[in-house]
């Protein structure tokens, strides 16, 4: 006898309800993988993220930056760097002076070091007749350049135009720059030796517009950002650059920057 098989499922209705159960299990187990992924491996979730692009720019921007920071501090210090191993024979800058400027020895060459210049000073020169001698030993032999200043005297050592010649071919021979420092006492300015030194084409350096000019007594001038400034409720305060002894501290200090500047 043939019962009634309308209560019996059909072979689509299997085939459909086996792929239904395949599906869900699919899903299921794509779900179960992200969210292992997830938990196993947020690195490599968070890279797939949209934030990715802006911090890799974050990242080279950075990069960049300190790259720049060090080659400035290192365009910053290059001419200590790469000046003479010996530095007491083969300064970078080699000052050869007396008078005012001797008394800014130490203004000057601190000045000049914190700059990355090495220096070194020839302070035995009394008229400009010693300094083609001194340039001539090359012991110390500067290799960036010669900053000079003799004071004036009475007396003529020899005939100026020699004088100057001697010294330009001392110079000549190191193959430097060369300041001649003026305005630091009365008369050096014409000198008849810096007058051809200068006209010949050496650098001159005059410090006259921050110091004033040497009969300039207890001058209060005003500060400069760099000056230790006198404050007697004033602003922005003051300094005295010369008194009855010649430069002071703050003179010095002006003098120093000038010549700096110039040797850069």
């Amino acid at each position: 006898m043939t019962g009634d098989r309308s209560d019996e499922p059909s072979e689509t209705d299997v085939e459909g309800a086996w792929f239904g159960g395949h599906r869900v299990g699919a899903i299921r187990a794509g779900i179960a993988r992200l969210i292992a992924g997830q938990w196993y491996f947020p690195l490599a979730v968070e890279e797939l993220t949209p934030d990715t692009g802006r911090q890799s720019r974050r990242r080279l921007a950075t990069v960049v930056g300190v790259c720049a920071l060090l080659g400035t501090v290192l365009y910053w210090w290059w001419p200590g760097i790469t000046g003479s191993t010996n530095v007491d024979s083969e300064p970078a800058v080699l000052v050869v002076g007396n008078g005012q400027l001797s008394r800014s020895e130490e203004a000057v060459l601190r000045r000049l070091r914190e700059e990355g210049y090495s220096a070194a000073w020839a302070s035995t020169v009394s008229t400009w007749c010693d300094v083609s001698g001194v340039l001539t030993e090359g012991n110390p032999a500067p290799t960036r350049a010669v900053v000079m200043h003799i004071a004036p005297t009475t007396e003529q050592c020899d005939d100026p135009a020699v004088v100057a010649s001697d010294i330009r071919a001392s110079i000549g021979e190191l193959g430097v720059r060369a300041l001649v420092v003026v305005g630091l006492e009365e008369g050096d300015r014409i000198d008849p030796v810096v007058e051809i030194l200068i006209d010949s084409g050496l650098v001159e350096v005059d410090p006259s517009s921050l110091i004033g000019t040497p009969g300039e007594v207890d001058v209060r001038t005003d500060c400069l950002w760099w000056d230790d400034c006198i404050f007697e409720g004033t602003n922005p305060g003051y300094v005295i650059a010369r008194d009855d002894d010649g430069l002071t501290v703050a003179g010095q200090q002006r003098v120093a920057r000038l010549i700096v500047a110039t040797v850069q």
